[in-house]
């Protein structure tokens, strides 16, 4: 098999619901985030063999991957896949790439992922929907609701929560550890490499933003500890303690050995391996847990050799069902914050997850570094990354 890297990572800033970049379409972000990650390389003329782009609710109907990658200049013999994973749909397009490259089919490959919310109308009448029980005080109890669908997936966290006797005051400590850390990697510029400003001057459009709207720079603990549940009345989660609705986009420029000897470039990591699961729905939360434990295993590795975890924060809930399962030291999970804190725009989050991984162990010089996450319908992706240093 050959050996694949990651030579080139970026995203945009993450933009809140309704905020700076609702207006944007989806493919020209992510047009705009796979032209940046080109251009990084600072190589003309690189020869890409392939386009793959994740979207869970793609506002392009017609393959958002080959019409992002024409609007982003790339030559239009490269063809272009779209891929729905849900929330992992990201990620399954890095490992789309990587095994193209590790078979011998292909020698570069960009991915990406890519998600506007705020003008996404599944998402949108969800959330109208939840808003509207909770004004009219509709909120039903959890023991009167049947949990066992796949669309049900704040139901099956009120249940995770009970089942690992997780707490609020424990799920909004967490949320409000992930806002603290996201404000200071903020303003420690830690992301510094891994945004690149999006600048739109059209006719109808302008804006300009260059950091993540969401995260609190100013916590207030009481409006975390006081918020109401956003599911069941007798629940535990709340919009303060879970992600929230987001926009933008993220991607990757991968290359086999060969690629990277014959453009004379140095990566920033290598691709070592992935898994994904599938299990009952109602199990979804844990399977972060489940593919690392699949990772560690499959390459004979314990915790202990991993220096770092990127754990997509759905919920959190979620993240710490996964760390009663594990127990993981918290201190190598999500240094930076999570998608509590930064946002969770759902095709857009597992590239995005992997730019922040790579570019910490990068910075903090860690060898190993794992990035996992839940998806709807349950299912769970996971992928390994080794630090290249030369």
């Amino acid at each position: 098999m050959n050996r694949v890297f990651v030579v080139s990572a970026c995203r945009t800033p993450i933009g809140k619901t309704a905020g700076s970049l609702s207006k944007v379409r989806d493919t020209q972000l992510m047009a705009l985030t796979l032209a940046e990650t080109v251009r990084r390389t600072n190589i003309a003329g690189i020869m890409i063999d392939s386009v793959y782009v994740g979207s869970c609710f793609p506002q392009e109907s017609y393959n958002l991957a080959r019409k992002s990658t024409l609007y982003a200049g790339i030559a239009d013999t490269v063809p272009g896949a779209t891929i729905n994973r849900t929330c992992c749909s990201s990620m399954e397009a890095i490992v789309q790439g990587a095994r193209q490259i590790m078979v011998g089919d292909a020698n570069v490959v960009l991915v990406g992922g890519v998600e506007n919310m705020s003008s996404s109308p599944h998402v949108m009448r969800n959330a109208i929907k939840n808003a509207r029980s909770m004004v009219n005080g509709e909120l039903p109890l959890l023991d009167s609701l049947k949990v066992d669908t796949t669309d049900d997936i704040g139901l099956t966290i009120e249940c995770l929560a009970i089942k690992y006797n997780i707490t609020r005051k424990e799920q909004d400590d967490y949320a409000i550890l992930s806002h603290r850390r996201a404000a200071k990697a903020m303003r420690s510029g830690c992301f510094n490499n891994e945004i690149f400003p999006i600048s739109i001057t059209e006719e109808d459009q302008n804006i300009e933003l260059s950091y993540d709207e969401n995260v609190n720079q100013n916590i207030d603990e009481g409006l975390f500890y006081n918020d109401k549940p956003i599911f069941v009345r007798d629940g535990t989660v709340t919009k303060s303690n879970a992600s929230s609705i987001n926009d933008g986009a993220s991607a990757m420029l991968l290359m086999s050995e060969n690629a990277v000897n014959k453009y004379d470039i140095k990566p920033l990591a290598e691709y070592i391996t992935s898994d994904v699961i599938g299990v009952s729905p109602k199990n979804m939360g844990i399977t972060p847990a489940l593919v690392v434990e699949n990772i560690l295993r499959k390459q004979k590795l314990s915790l202990k050799n991993i220096d770092l975890i990127e754990c997509n924060e759905a919920y959190a809930a979620q993240i710490l069902a996964c760390q009663r399962i594990l127990d993981w030291d918290i201190e190598k999970v999500n240094m930076s914050g999570g998608s509590i804190a930064l946002g969770h725009p759902l095709g857009c989050s597992g590239i995005r997850i992997c730019v922040t991984l790579i570019y910490t162990m990068q910075r903090e010089k860690y060898e190993l570094g794992l990035a996992s996450m839940c998806a709807g319908g349950g299912m769970g992706q996971g992928v390994l990354f080794r630090n290249y240093r030369g």
